[in-house]
């Protein structure tokens, strides 16, 4: 983990200094030829690729940050915006990414760096069985239990396409080491549905953050997440 982190904030380190090169001199462009439409509207696109990639960027530093555990009160909602980000260049045109929370889903009490990652593992055992294409769901919400006297979220990964609905849906997410030991760590626990014909999912339970309450009232349904305005997929302990 230590070694990935390094190596990832080294390339976004770098690619964030390229690209602030690239961002002062398309504002210099841009103003050069604002009285020509058709170039100024190329100088715009540039700009806003550039910015979308530093967005990137900064998203792959915090995580390269996040190099020692430390679990703390995470907005669930807001890092799956994030894991949809990172993941949209990653897995290809092929594969439509969505991200569902449901309203009013509380924070969980977790690593987040941690859940980042498995997040990523999950949607990169579902990639391979995708090779042709399909749909992954990031999806949330918040999932007490009568037999518990814990309450939870629950962060589900969905995969549905050409190779996961096959005949042999238990080869996708076969290798869960990782992600199993994550959650057991977390002290939540772990399902997971494979059903040929329908796709497959894997969905981890997590302790809620300190001070929120068992029983809540029912929230509404599931509602799409917005890409704008996600927040940092790490956070300190208070």
């Amino acid at each position: 983990m230590e070694i990935v982190g390094r190596l990832t904030g080294g390339v976004a380190h770098d690619f964030n200094n390229i690209l602030t090169v690239i961002s002062g001199t398309i504002d210099l462009l841009a103003e050069a030829v604002a009285d020509r439409p058709d170039l100024a509207a190329i100088a715009t696109l540039i700009g806003d690729a550039a910015a979308r990639g530093a967005g990137l960027a900064s998203n792959l530093l915090a995580l390269s940050r996040c190099q020692s555990s430390q679990s703390c009160d995470v907005d669930v909602a807001a890092l799956l915006a994030d894991a949809a980000r990172l993941l949209r260049p990653t897995l290809g045109a092929q594969i439509e990414i969505s991200a569902m929370t449901a309203a009013g889903v509380p924070p969980a009490m977790v690593d987040p760096c941690q859940l980042m990652m498995a997040i990523l593992n999950l949607a990169m055992l579902a990639r391979d069985a995708m090779r042709e294409g399909g749909q992954l769901t990031l999806e949330t919400e918040r999932a007490d239990r009568e037999t518990s006297a814990k309450g939870f979220v629950m962060i589900a990964v969905r995969a549905s396409g050409s190779g996961v609905i096959a005949d042999q849906p238990d080869l996708v997410f076969a290798d869960l080491g990782m992600v199993e030991e994550f959650v057991r760590q977390s002290g939540g626990y772990l399902e997971v549905s494979r059903e040929a014909g329908c796709g497959a999912s894997v969905s981890m339970y997590l302790p809620l953050a300190a001070g929120v309450a068992r029983s809540p009232e029912d929230d509404a349904g599931a509602v799409a997440l917005s890409d704008e305005g996600g927040k940092s997929i790490c956070c300190s302990s208070t």
